[in-house]
């Protein structure tokens, strides 16, 4: 299987959405703030990022991985002083209001005031999401899509930063160059914040 990085499109938007509604439906966050089931879960998901992803592209770094031309994997990333990205219009809000629900909505907001006070206040570039079809799991496209991210990091000189809810991922950022800098409770769920220093890109 040939694996090809590139930039999101914008006729695969909606085929994005549906890779990242899939890739976290199930992760402890999104059952804790969701509380349903899980297609309920899904379709809460996809209306969320379909609301973020076209301003994701239009201001951050969003790449994706193929495979005989089917979309695996997504990852988005702000470069330094990109973040945070701006809220939908007031159109794409009633969208969200109506994908997701008011609650869910109004939790996913506490979850973003509350992560939002641990993020680092240095130039850094922010993982914001990484997320592959659970079909391709395990197939080199997370991979992929994080080792062209750090190139870019590293041509910058800067540090990296990511957040996850899935301690059994510890170990796969470390090996990217990670490390832990603060265990955190968010919705009751642990939460590892990770961060990269600045290396340069020959290093």
């Amino acid at each position: 299987m040939g694996l090809e990085v590139g930039a999101l499109e914008a006729s695969e938007l909606d085929l994005a959405s549906g890779v990242l509604a899939r890739a976290f439906r199930d992760n402890p966050l999104n059952r804790a703030v969701i509380r349903a089931g899980e297609a309920r879960r899904e379709r809460a998901n996809r209306a969320g990022v379909r609301a973020y992803l076209p301003l994701a592209r239009e201001r951050a770094h969003v790449a994706v991985a193929r495979a005989d031309a089917a979309l695996l994997g997504v990852l988005v990333a702000t470069p330094p002083w990109r973040w945070p990205l701006p809220a939908p219009g007031p159109l794409g809000m009633l969208r969200l209001l109506f994908g997701q629900g008011f609650g869910v909505a109004r939790r996913w907001s506490a979850v973003s005031r509350q992560l939002r006070e641990h993020h680092p206040g240095q130039p850094h570039w922010y993982l914001a999401t990484l997320g592959v079809e659970p079909g391709a799991w395990r197939r080199g496209a997370g991979r992929a899509l994080l080792a062209d991210l750090l190139a870019r990091v590293d041509a910058d000189g800067t540090s990296a930063y990511l957040e996850t809810d899935r301690p059994e991922l510890e170990p796969y950022y470390r090996g990217a160059g990670f490390a832990v800098v603060e265990r955190i409770e968010v919705c009751g769920v642990p939460v590892l914040l990770m961060q990269r220093p600045a290396r340069s890109a020959s290093s």
